[in-house]
C-alpha cells in the first residue's frame, strides 16, 4: 500500500498542497519559537564580569544580588584594615542620571574601570572634579557638557573620554575624588593580597572572593541569564501557543483532507482493500507529506528568527547583545512535532473511514450525518474539564495567578481548544439561530447557503476551526492580560491613599530635591524606596530574599493601607518589617516574630514583623522601615495634604511642589494620572507581547483559513457544476460560496466569544477574591480587528477559489474524475 500512497500523492498533488502548506508553515512557526526559547537558556556570559581582571575582592556581606538603587557598602573599619595591610583599590557603585543619555546608569571611580575590562576608545581619563568618561557613546560626545544627577544632587560635567560598552551595565566614570564625594561608602576593595590573610583580617564582617566566586558580586550574577528573563517569558508563552495553534490546525487540515477522500477510499474498499490496507495507505501518505513539510519548515525556521530578533531588540524584549544561534535540537523537536501532527490528523478519522461498509461511505458522501469522531469527543470534553478544573484549583489555592498572563495562560487556551474541538456539535444550533431568517426567504440563494452549512458540518467545522482559534485566542488572552493589569492597578488604588506622586526622571529622587519637597508647607511627603533585603534568624540562618519598599512608619495605615491579615499597621516600631502572606506561609513567619534583616547597605539589624498583609498581585508586597535604610534615593514620593490623607493639593501647594522639583528631572502627577500612566505603560507592554505571542499565531491561523477554503472549494467542483446545470450563473455560485464563508466567520466569532466569555468569567471570579470590584477589560478594538481580518481573508479566498473551480463549463466539470 505504500507504493499506492506514493502514486496517489503523485497524481493528487493539488489536493495535498493545502496539507503540505499547513504543516510546513506550522513547523516553521514552532521551529522559530523553539530556537528563540533555547537561546534564552544557559549562561550567555560565563565567568566574572564586573571584576574579571581582579585577583581578589573584599565585598560586604549581602552584596550578592544587589541592585544599583542601593548597593551595599563595606564597614569603615574593614576598609581601613585592608588598606593598611597592603595596596587596595576602592570601587564605588552609585546610580547616576545623565541629561545626554537614558536608562539606568551606574557611576564608578576611574581607577576601577580596568578591572571590568573597560578601555578608552577616544579621549582621556577624568582628572578634574567636573570631568567624566562615558561608556558606549559616540566620540562626538567628547568635549560636550552634560548634567549628572546623583543622590547628592545635580551638577555640570564635561565628557573627556569614551570607552567601549559592556553588556551588564551602562557606566559613567568620575575621578576618584569626585566619586568618593558623590558616594562616600566603599562597595568593594580590589587587592592582590592573599585571600587567607584577608579572611582572617575582615572576619565575618565582609567576604573575600576570588576566581569564579567573583560572579557573586556582578550586577547580574547569572551571567546574562537574568537579563533574558523577559525574552524567556515571551518565547516560552509564544512557543506553547505556537505548538497549540499549529498542532490544532495541522490535525484539522489533515483530518479534513482525509474526509474529502471518503468516496475514493470507499471505492478501494469495494475493489477488495482491507481496512488495514486502507489505514496503511492513508498513514503512508501522511508520513510522506509530513516528512517533506517538516523538513521544509526546519529549513525556513532559522531564516525567520532574524526578523524576530530585530523586533525583540527594537522593543526592548531582549537585551541588545541577544542572539539566536543555530541549534539542531529545537529543530529536531519541531520536526518530530510536525510529523506526529500529520499522522494524528490522518488517524483522527481513519478508523471510521476504514471500517465503515463501502456502500455506507458512498451514501454518507452525499449528506454528512455525523460531525464528531470519538477522539474529537474525548479531546474536546477533556480540554473543557481541564479548563474548569484548572480554574477551580487556581481559585482555591493560588488566586493571584489570575493576574499574570504567563501563569494563567493555560485556562483560556484550554477553553478555546475545547470549543474548537466541540464546534461540530455546536454548529447546528448556532447556525440555525443565525440563519433562521433565511429559512423563509423566497430566494433560492439564502436557503441554499443555510442548507449547505447545515448538511456539510465537517466542511463547515474545518472552515470555522481556524477562525475560532484566531478570534478566540486574541479575545481570551488579551482579555485575560488587560483584566489582570487592571486588577493590579485597582489593588494599588485601594492600597495607596495619595493625592499626587513625584516620578523621577531617572534612577531616583536626589536628597536635595527631597529636602525641598519636605519644606513645602501643607504637604505631607512619603518617600518610597524600592530595594532588595534578606531576612534571617537571630542565629544567622538566612530565611528569604524579598523585594521590598522602604517607607516611613507614619505612612503605614494612613498613606499606605494594604489589607492586613494579622498584626497591625497602627504605630509600628521604628524597626518594623511588614511581609505578605506568601512570605509568611513559605517561611513559617507570623506577626510579632523577630528576624535579622540584611539591608542593601550591608548592615544587619534586628527587626520585628509588625503585620502580615495580603499577597501582592505583582510580586512581593512587603515594607521595611525607612529609618533603617540610610541615605538612598527614593524611587518615588507620594504627596498629600496635611489637611487630610488623599486630599488633593491646592493650586498654591502644586506650584510650590513644581518649584521644588525644578531642575531635578522629576515631575509630579495626580494619583489618577499616575495610575493612568501605569495603565498606558502596561497597555504598551501588552500590545508588544501580543505582536509576537498572538501575531504569529494569528497570521498562521489566517493562512490556515485560506488554505482550508482552497481545499474545500476544490472538492466542490461537481457540486458547483450541478448548480450550473441547474441554471445558476458563475457569479451566483461565487456569491453563494462567499455567503457561506461569511456565515462561517459569524459562527466562528460566536463560538470564539463563547470561549472568551467562559475564560473571562473564570478569571473574574478568581480576581474578585483579591480585589473588590475586579474589572473585566475586553479589548474590543483588537477583537473586532481580528474578526474583520478573518472575514476579509475568508470571503476573498472563498470567492477566488470558487471562481477558479468554476472556470470550466458545467457539463465538463460534472464529468471530471479526481
Amino acid at each position: 500500500m505504500l507504493s499506492i500512497a506514493v502514486a496517489t500523492l503523485r497524481h493528487r498533488l493539488t489536493g495535498f498542497v493545502g496539507a503540505f502548506l499547513a504543516l510546513a508553515l506550522g513547523t516553521t512557526m514552532i521551529g522559530m519559537m523553539t530556537l528563540t526559547l533555547a537561546a534564552t537558556f544557559g549562561t550567555p556570559h560565563p565567568g566574572p564580569q564586573r571584576f574579571k581582571e581582579a585577583s581578589t575582592v573584599v565585598a560586604p556581606q549581602g552584596f550578592e544580588g544587589r541592585t544599583m538603587k542601593a548597593p551595599a557598602v563595606l564597614p569603615a573599619d574593614v576598609v581601613s584594615k585592608v588598606t593598611a595591610a597592603g595596596k587596595a583599590t576602592a570601587d564605588r557603585s552609585f546610580p547616576v542620571r545623565l541629561s545626554t543619555g537614558s536608562g539606568e546608569t551606574t557611576g564608578h571611580p576611574w581607577s576601577s574601570a580596568a578591572f571590568a575590562g573597560y578601555h578608552l576608545v577616544a579621549g582621556r581619563a577624568p582628572q578634574a572634579a567636573d570631568e567624566i568618561v562615558v561608556t558606549g557613546g559616540a566620540k562626538s560626545l567628547i568635549g560636550r557638557r552634560t548634567e549628572a544627577v546623583t543622590a547628592q544632587g545635580a551638577g555640570p560635567y564635561r565628557v573627556v573620554g569614551v570607552t567601549g560598552a559592556l553588556w551588564f551595565e551602562n557606566a559613567v566614570f568620575f575621578s576618584d575624588a569626585e566619586a568618593e564625594r558623590l558616594s562616600p561608602g566603599v562597595n568593594a576593595l580590589v587587592t592582590d593580597q592573599q585571600a587567607s590573610r584577608l579572611s582572617t583580617l575582615v572576619g565575618a564582617r565582609a567576604v573575600v572572593l576570588g576566581g569564579d566566586d567573583l560572579t557573586r558580586i556582578d550586577p547580574d550574577d547569572t551571567g546574562g541569564a537574568q537579563a533574558l528573563a523577559n525574552a524567556q517569558a515571551m518565547a516560552g508563552s509564544t512557543t506553547g501557543l505556537a505548538v497549540f495553534v499549529a498542532v490544532f490546525v495541522v490535525i484539522a487540515t489533515f483530518a479534513f483532507a482525509t474526509e474529502q477522500r471518503r468516496r475514493e477510499l470507499a471505492l478501494l474498499r469495494l475493489v477488495g482493500a482491507a481496512p488495514r490496507q486502507v489505514r496503511r495507505m492513508v498513514l503512508g501518505e501522511a508520513m510522506l507529506i509530513g516528512l517533506a513539510a517538516a523538513v521544509t519548515g526546519c529549513v525556513l525556521a532559522p531564516l525567520c528568527t532574524m526578523p524576530l530578533r530585530s523586533w525583540m531588540l527594537d522593543h526592548d524584549v531582549a537585551p541588545s547583545w541577544f542572539t539566536i544561534p543555530f541549534n539542531p535540537l529545537p529543530l529536531l523537536i519541531s520536526f518530530v512535532i510536525g510529523v506526529v501532527a500529520a499522522l494524528a490528523g490522518s488517524a483522527a478519522t481513519l478508523v471510521r473511514v476504514s471500517l465503515i461498509r463501502p456502500i455506507e461511505v458512498l451514501r454518507e458522501s452525499a449528506v454528512e450525518r455525523r460531525g464528531m469522531t470519538p477522539i474529537r469527543w474525548l479531546l474536546g470534553i477533556g480540554m473543557l474539564i481541564g479548563a474548569v478544573v484548572a480554574g477551580i484549583v487556581i481559585f482555591r489555592t493560588e488566586p493571584y495567578l489570575a493576574a499574570s498572563a504567563r501563569k494563567y495562560e493555560a485556562v483560556p487556551v484550554l477553553y478555546v481548544g475545547a470549543v474548537t474541538l466541540l464546534a461540530p456539535i455546536l454548529l447546528r444550533p448556532v447556525t440555525r439561530l443565525l440563519t433562521g431568517p433565511m429559512r423563509g426567504s423566497a430566494k433560492a440563494g439564502p436557503l441554499l447557503v443555510r442548507e449547505n452549512i447545515l448538511t456539510s458540518r465537517r466542511r463547515t467545522a474545518a472552515m470555522v476551526a481556524p477562525i475560532v482559534v484566531a478570534v478566540g485566542l486574541v479575545g481570551a488572552l488579551l482579555t485575560m492580560q488587560k483584566s489582570g493589569d487592571a486588577a493590579v492597578l485597582a489593588r494599588q488604588q485601594q492600597e495607596v491613599q495619595a493625592a499626587g506622586v513625584v516620578v523621577p526622571g531617572g534612577s531616583g529622587i536626589d536628597a536635595r530635591t527631597l529636602k525641598r519637597l519636605t519644606a513645602v508647607p501643607g504637604v505631607r511627603v512619603t518617600p518610597v524606596t524600592s530595594m532588595n533585603i534578606r531576612i534571617g534568624t537571630t542565629q544567622g540562618e538566612q530565611i528569604d530574599s524579598l523585594t521590598t519598599n522602604a517607607v516611613p512608619a507614619t505612612a503605614l495605615g494612613t498613606t499606605i493601607t494594604p489589607p492586613v491579615l494579622s498584626g497591625s499597621l497602627a504605630s509600628p516600631p521604628q524597626n518594623f518589617v511588614v511581609i505578605d502572606e506568601h512570605a509568611a506561609q513559605s517561611d513559617g513567619l507570623s506577626a510579632g516574630d523577630q528576624v535579622v534583616t540584611l539591608l542593601p547597605t550591608g548592615e544587619k539589624v534586628r527587626t520585628v514583623i509588625a503585620a502580615v498583609v495580603a499577597r501582592g498581585l505583582n510580586g512581593d508586597d512587603t515594607y521595611v522601615s525607612a529609618s533603617l535604610t540610610g541615605a538612598v534615593m527614593p524611587s518615588q514620593v507620594y504627596l498629600d495634604s496635611t489637611a487630610g490623607v488623599g486630599r488633593p493639593l491646592d493650586e498654591q501647594q502644586t506650584a510650590a511642589v513644581n518649584q521644588a522639583l525644578a531642575g531635578s528631572g522629576a515631575h509630579v502627577l495626580t494619583f489618577g494620572a499616575y495610575l493612568e500612566a501605569q495603565r498606558a505603560h502596561a497597555a504598551v507592554q501588552t500590545n508588544n507581547a501580543a505582536v509576537v505571542i498572538l501575531g504569529i499565531a494569528l497570521a498562521y491561523a489566517l493562512i490556515a483559513v485560506a488554505n482550508t477554503l482552497i481545499m474545500a472549494m476544490a472538492g466542490r467542483r461537481r457540486e458547483f457544476a450541478l448548480l450550473g446545470l441547474a441554471g445558476a450563473v458563475r457569479s451566483q455560485i461565487v456569491k453563494v460560496a462567499a455567503a457561506e464563508a461569511g456565515v462561517a466567520v459569524v459562527v466562528g466569532t460566536v463560538l470564539a466569544a463563547t470561549a472568551t466569555g467562559l475564560a473571562a468569567a473564570t478569571q473574574h471570579v478568581t480576581l474578585s477574591k483579591l480585589v473588590s470590584g475586579a474589572p473585566t477589560v475586553i479589548p474590543w478594538a483588537q477583537v473586532l480587528g481580528t474578526v474583520a481580518l478573518c472575514a476579509l481573508v475568508t470571503v476573498v479566498t472563498a470567492s477566488g477559489a470558487t471562481w477558479r473551480a468554476t472556470r470550466r463549463r458545467a457539463i465538463e466539470a460534472a464529468g471530471i474524475r479526481e
